[in-house]
């Protein structure tokens, strides 16, 4: 089967890639470790202020009831950009033990000042002292392809970067170390054409995403990423 922008066609390629039948039950564990290291390979360029594919950078709408402390997380949020109350009051992001610091220095009351990803949740400081309408702009994940999502725009207008995602993620499997730095080469180069070609911010300005600490910048170490 060609590389024909469908899930299925992406296995066979994978299999006849690696010239083996064999692998069947591997290859989508192939598949799925390549969309991990797309996520945060896109992830740590924002944390840089590097141009990231837009369609990965999504804005929601939130509305945060008078008393919240915590709000639901998008399902697919990979780590938070900005968070702006009320149209105009942008939130500092602090990390969570840095916002329970602060709950403990002073009691603060009002409207939220700063918020912090713990687990699924936003959770906000102050407690919302009335209702808000909020907007939320985040960094997704990659949209993961499976038996009830048979494609996504990555694998439809760059096939190249799954099939040397996964065949980077059959190396180790395979223990074929000769050709890991091979692909490991054309899989970088095809996250940076994604990347170039419909990029998030503009020249002018710079994307900052409020990822957890000990993010290593989205550097991609073949020996250790999987």
């Amino acid at each position: 089967m060609a590389l024909d922008g469908s899930y299925d066609g992406l296995k066979a390629s994978v299999a006849d890639f690696l010239n083996r039948d064999d692998l069947t039950s591997v290859i989508p564990d192939f598949i799925a470790l390549a969309e991990a290291q797309m996520t945060r390979r896109f992830a740590g360029r924002a944390g840089q202020g590097l141009p990231v594919p837009r369609r990965l950078i999504i804005r929601t709408d939130i509305a945060i009831a008078m008393g919240t402390e915590y709000v639901p997380a998008p399902s697919d949020m990979h780590g938070p950009i900005d968070f702006v109350l009320g149209g105009n009051v942008v939130l500092d992001y602090l990390d969570s033990t840095n916002l329970n610091q602060e709950k403990r220095r002073a009691r603060v009351t009002g409207s939220p000042r700063w918020y912090a990803l713990v687990g699924s949740n936003l959770e906000l400081y102050p407690v919302a002292d009335q209702d808000y309408a909020s907007e939320l702009t985040y960094i997704a994940r990659v949209p993961a392809l499976g038996a009830s999502n048979a494609s996504n725009w990555i694998l439809t207008d760059y096939p190249d970067a799954y099939l040397y995602g996964a065949l980077v993620q059959s190396a180790p499997y395979l223990r074929d170390d000769a050709r890991a730095t091979t692909w490991g080469t054309l899989f970088s180069a095809a996250l940076d054409d994604i990347c170039n070609a419909d990029p998030v911010p503009g020249e002018q300005s710079r994307l900052q995403a409020h990822l957890p600490l000990g993010w290593r910048g989205g550097r991609y170490d073949i020996n250790i990423d999987s």
